[in-house]
């Protein structure tokens, strides 16, 4: 069996190395490794140059999805092995993920993340809500990441790839996957292979793409609209409902603040409740994070959440009019 890896690279240059350097010493060594550089501006493709080991194709710049593509295309094994560049995989991800050999109903294999940077407190927090999310997927699931994930080249064609209107790293691989598990493929979660990954470590950019993730998610519902009620084995119903909420309390403070500048009196006293109520959708995750000991993250995590859900809303009013309203496809 054969294992290709493939990694969509775009300005990549502080983490591409660690990354290469990792799947150069892997215990079961892959076919082949792809990096594929999505219009990288900042030196990306002279450091991929450094590794003999990995095979560099470039494009002009289009997304992960199209790069992911790109290295499917290119690739000549009977598993394309997909992780990120800033991921670091462990020397036995390979072996775990793919020994012993799924059967053949088994279309994707995923790991899951540990940190790579845990010396910023945001970074943790973001590690310990995935932590806890994972604890609770292995075996069958329906839902994979890309930054780790196995897909047998079969159902990955069959399936058609990652869908390139998603033009930013935000709900491609929720798409695939589902559309694999529609087709009956089997989808199983490994625990034992996780990768290392560099989560975001300041707030303003970690929000930008929270946004971005709103956004994308639109789209992302509106082609699997089955989802918008159930979401998958990742995110549960308060992920789901907890945007919309955040975005009815922005409007119901707008219209407060639009009442008061013209003199006329609004409830102002409700703001406070609203944000206390956002950040009380979160308390079961938080529970669940200080179930694993990590209590600083889970005090942190709510208002972390809360803030989230913002930026999650302000993406779904721009997605919604982008994707429902005009009808655009990318």
């Amino acid at each position: 069996m054969k294992a290709s890896v493939v990694i969509p690279a775009y300005n990549a240059s502080r983490t591409l190395p660690q990354c290469l350097a990792a799947l150069a010493s892997q215990s079961r060594p892959p076919h082949e490794i792809i990096v594929v550089d999505d219009g990288s501006t900042d030196g990306t493709p002279e450091l991929a140059a450094q590794f003999p080991n990995a095979r560099f194709v470039t494009q002009d710049n289009a997304g992960p999805a199209a790069a992911r593509n790109r290295g499917a295309s290119e690739a000549t094994g009977d598993w394309i092995v997909f992780t990120d560049a800033d991921c670091v995989p462990p020397p036995d991800w390979l072996e775990r993920l793919l020994t012993p050999e799924p059967d053949t109903s088994v279309a994707g294999v995923g790991g899951g993340y540990t940190i790579a940077n845990p010396g910023a407190l945001l970074a943790r927090v973001i590690q310990a809500e995935i932590g806890a999310r994972h604890a609770r997927m292995a075996g069958t699931v329906d839902f994979l990441g890309s930054f780790n994930v196995a897909y047998r080249r079969e159902a990955y064609a069959s399936a058609g790839g990652f869908d390139t209107r998603f033009r930013q790293a935000s709900g491609e691989d929720n798409d695939l996957a589902y559309r694999i598990h529609e087709q009956g493929g089997t989808l199983r979660f490994a625990p034992d292979a996780p990768v290392a990954h560099f989560h975001p470590e300041r707030l303003l950019p970690y929000l930008r793409t929270q946004l971005r993730h709103g956004y994308w998610r639109v789209l992302l519902y509106r082609t699997h609209q089955g989802r918008t009620a159930t979401g998958d084995a990742y995110a549960g119903a308060v992920d789901l409902l907890a945007p919309p909420l955040a975005a009815l309390s922005l409007g119901y403070i707008a219209l407060a603040l639009l009442a008061t500048a013209f003199g006329e009196m609004r409830p102002l006293g409700l703001v406070p409740v609203l944000l206390m109520l956002q950040c009380g959708l979160h308390l079961g995750m938080a529970r669940r994070i200080s179930a694993e000991d990590h209590n600083t993250e889970a005090l942190a995590f709510p208002f972390l959440a809360a803030l989230r859900d913002v930026a999650r809303a302000a993406g779904l009013v721009w997605g919604a009019w982008h994707f429902v309203v005009l009808r655009r496809e990318s």
